[in-house]
């Protein structure tokens, strides 16, 4: 463990003390009672919390600090290739590794220290942290149980598994390699089944170039026939093609037979029917005037019906004009009524925008008086159970025991100290009964908060009508602009309706 830098406030005789550590040994030099011991306990509690001070938990405060007030110890150390980092007061504790919190709390902190130091809180002051009243805990130990102590302590243990595991393993690869040269078979047995597998090697060499030579002589008459071979081939290609050309050619020459008997026969019938319409042709005059006449007058009927049709058109067109126009003196003008609307929103808003503040200030004060008198009751809790374990240790003890703050038998101050911490524990029922009730009124949401609540309400309903208001005018102006339009669009189909059916009357009959 590497020593980097120690602070204590408040912790004994140190109101506010830093000390850093450099390279080397570092010495404290002082005299009786100026607390060369106490920066000792302070490193001790700062890694192993209350269980490394010397008395109880409050007795560490300074005696001239006031009372409530911060004790605090931060030390920074090395173990390995990590650096530490712990903040420890009475209530709580941060542990920091290479600039990482890691742990929050007295007990986690603690812990996590251990696992990294590799002792608990004993073996560390039997050895490092041994005092000099202290070090009769070794000498007392024979020199085979202070042997086992120190090599677990420091780790010695764990090299000597090590090496009994090492030697257990070296041990069995031996016994597993005897037992591997003794599954071997005879070497001479090896050696004749080496030769008898080159001897078929030899063999399958033999048959195998056998083989390739009677391939090479397949692939030679192979070579020499495949020409006559694709001669043929192409002499069947060749049939094959004219065959089905010939079949093609007989069924075109019978389909051109086919259609040369239907024109024939066509052109008789067209012979046969012109010599009818030459007989017919004196009767079918008067016929083609009539059908003149019938044309004339399909003419006049569609003219007409053009001419109702855009009669209906106009006249609709003209309703929707009357309908506009109404539609648009209903509706005025929305402009100004709209901007007015518009203002009354923001104002409305500014209001809201106050009344949430108003809101937000309540329950903002609400909260805060909740969790302080919450707070301030947990810590007189914590404080009743101090000073009440405190008291029994003292009646425990009797006139006997020690002081808890300077570690001196009592004796006739033993009344006293009990008649104080009586004084203290009643001092803490009443403020702890205050805290309780005041925590059962901050329970549900005061008045006043409500009051804010509904007043925010209020201004909320009245901020969604007139936003509904806004929204009806701001329907009824875009409304206004397509009616216009649409009339407007009306009124020029109906001049085109008007001018149409005016030339209409003045064109030929």
């Amino acid at each position: 463990m590497r020593l980097h830098r120690l602070r204590l406030v408040n912790f004994r005789q140190h109101a506010d003390t830093e000390i850093a550590f450099g390279p080397g040994i570092t010495g404290i030099v002082g005299p009786n009672g100026s607390g060369k011991t106490t920066l000792l306990e302070a490193m001790a509690w700062a890694i192993y919390g209350g269980q490394a001070a010397r008395g109880d938990k409050e007795s560490v405060r300074n005696l001239r600090a006031r009372p409530r007030s911060s004790v605090r110890v931060e030390l920074e150390i090395g173990v390995g290739a990590h650096e530490y980092r712990v903040a420890r007061s009475l209530h709580d504790a941060e542990l920091y590794q290479d600039g990482v919190l890691v742990a929050n709390a007295l007990k986690t902190v603690t812990e996590k220290l251990e696992r990294a130091l590799g002792m608990s809180h004993d073996e560390f002051f039997n050895t490092y942290f041994t005092g000099q009243k202290e070090l009769a805990v070794m000498s007392a130990l024979k020199p085979v149980d202070r042997r086992k102590f120190l090599a677990r302590v420091l780790g010695y243990e764990r090299l000597e598994i090590a090496q009994v595991r090492v030697r257990e393993r070296r041990n069995a690869l031996a016994a597993e390699l005897q037992g591997l040269e003794a599954g071997l078979p005879d070497p001479a047995e090896l050696v004749a089944h080496r030769e008898a597998a080159q001897q078929r090697l030899a063999a399958a060499w033999k048959a195998s170039r056998e083989v390739e030579a009677g391939r090479k002589a397949a692939q030679g008459a192979l070579a020499k026939e495949q020409p006559h071979w694709q001669a043929w081939e192409a002499r069947r290609d060749r049939t094959l093609s004219l065959d089905g050309e010939r079949r093609i050619a007989e069924q075109a020459v019978t389909a051109a037979r086919q259609e040369f008997q239907r024109l024939d026969k066509e052109m008789a019938e067209a012979l046969a029917a012109r010599e009818s319409l030459k007989r017919l042709e004196p009767e079918l005059v008067p016929i083609q005037a009539l059908q003149q006449e019938r044309d004339g007058l399909e003419a006049l009927q569609r003219e007409e019906a053009v001419r109702r049709e855009e009669l209906a058109k106009l006249e609709e067109l003209r309703r929707a004009i009357a309908g506009f126009e109404r539609r648009l003196g209903e509706l005025g003008e929305p402009g100004e009524r709209l901007a007015q609307a518009e203002a009354e929103v923001i104002a409305i808003e500014t209001r809201l925008a106050r009344a949430e503040a108003a809101v937000e200030t309540e329950r903002t004060t609400w909260v805060r008086d909740r969790q302080d008198a919450e707070t301030k009751r947990l810590a007189l809790r914590e404080h009743y159970k101090e000073v009440k374990e405190q008291r029994d240790r003292i009646v425990k003890l009797g006139p006997k025991g020690a002081c808890p703050t300077c570690q001196r038998p009592l004796g006739d101050e033993y009344e006293a100290v009990l008649g104080l911490l009586d004084r203290q524990l009643e001092d803490i029922t009443i403020n702890g009964n205050f805290f309780k009730q005041r925590v059962e009124q901050l329970a549900e949401s005061p008045a006043t908060l409500k009051a804010a609540e509904d007043a925010r309400d209020a201004v909320q309903a009245e901020l969604g009508a007139a936003t509904g208001r806004v929204g009806e005018l701001k329907a009824q102006a875009t409304e206004r602009g397509r009616a216009q339009a649409e009339l407007a669009g009306a009124r020029r189909r109906a001049a085109e309706l008007e001018k149409r059916g005016d030339t209409r009357r003045c064109g030929p009959s």
